[in-house]
């Protein structure tokens, strides 16, 4: 099929009769009479003419753009929460422009400046990237989603982290484990720090003396299932696994699989998150469920709030959780 031609408002504002001015203002949602409008929407859809973001902006001030930046496309986490977000933002007349851990820091400021963001969603920031602290240098309104940094200069909000780990502990000890491990994420992020400090926590109460080992998995599957093999292949594997999110537990479970181990039978695991596959059939994961989507619309509707008023009080919230037991923890054996 042939390709339809490109026209300019230029010949649009021509064949409908009207000045250029006449056809931004009809694009625009300006005001001109009904007959005027009626004759360049016409003109318009004969064309399907798309003006192009650049030079929309160019007319006003604003891009429509909003930058969401993430760090693992693979882990399913993510879809649901960009999915939530991005509908918060076509309702508002706003698109999404997508940064993941594919381009370096650098690079991901100057592509979010060269798309002219009027302000950036992070979902994965730590006090280490430098890229939050960049866009604010450089005027652009920040909110931080389900990671938090303390003391940084942003709108933020996250789930009860504190209280996910919490409720891992106690699900565990209530069964009878007592030799409990934990695969840890990526260190220095919030919701690992907070995760393990509720877990630690809720064992230290129940007995100073009960020890928990922590292996590192980095939020990542392969780097989980080989930490995950070398601690079941020891003399003294756990009898119980947290994992800080479903993908390590996914991980956790395959690699004991391959080493025998019957879940939930000779092994429980706990994961965090709650992704729609842990809900599968197959995979019935015992784990701590975050208001994924609940916490991706609150970031999207921060960062409306703060363009609509920069000098605003910056704001935190903090989501309740709640636990979810399936079928991959039991007592122990």
């Amino acid at each position: 099929m042939a390709r339809r031609p490109s026209v300019t408002s230029t010949q649009i504002a021509r064949e409908a009769r009207v000045a250029q001015s006449t056809v931004s203002r009809v694009l625009n949602g300006g005001s001109v009479s009904p007959q005027t409008r009626e004759r360049v929407l016409a003109v318009l859809e004969k064309y399907d003419f798309q003006p192009s973001q650049a030079a929309r902006s160019l007319v006003g001030s604003r891009t429509g753009v909003v930058g969401v930046v993430i760090r693992d496309l693979t882990n399913p986490f993510y879809p649901v929460m960009v999915k939530a977000m991005e509908q918060v933002l076509y309702e508002r007349g706003l698109r999404l422009f997508l940064v993941t851990d594919v381009v370096a820091p650098e690079e991901g400021v100057a592509m979010l400046r060269r798309e002219g963001v009027e302000g950036a969603i992070f979902t994965a920031a730590v006090a280490s990237d430098p890229l939050p602290g960049r866009l604010t240098e450089h005027g652009i309104p920040v909110v931080l989603c389900h990671r938090t940094i303390d003391g940084f200069p942003a709108d933020q909000v996250e789930a009860d982290n504190v209280e996910a780990g919490r409720l891992a502990a106690e699900h565990l000890l209530g069964l009878g484990h007592r030799r409990l491990a934990m695969v840890a994420g990526v260190a220095g992020a919030s919701t690992a720090v907070q995760r393990g400090d509720g877990f630690r926590a809720r064992v230290r109460e129940f007995d100073p003396a009960l020890p928990v080992v922590q292996v590192e998995g980095g939020f990542d599957y392969d780097v989980s299932y080989a930490a995950a093999r070398a601690l079941l292949a020891g003399p003294d594997r756990p009898t119980a696994l947290f994992c800080q999110n479903d993908v390590m537990a996914y991980a956790v479970l395959n690699a004991a699989s391959a080493c025998g181990i019957d879940v939930p039978g000779a092994l429980s695991v706990v994961g965090c998150d709650d992704v729609p596959m842990s809900g599968w059939e197959r995979i019935a994961l015992t784990t701590v469920r975050q208001p994924l989507v609940r916490i991706a619309q609150v970031g999207a509707q921060l960062l409306l709030d703060r363009l609509a008023a920069a000098d605003a009080p910056l704001q935190r919230e903090v989501l309740p959780v709640g636990f979810v037991t399936r079928g991959t923890t039991a007592p122990p054996a």
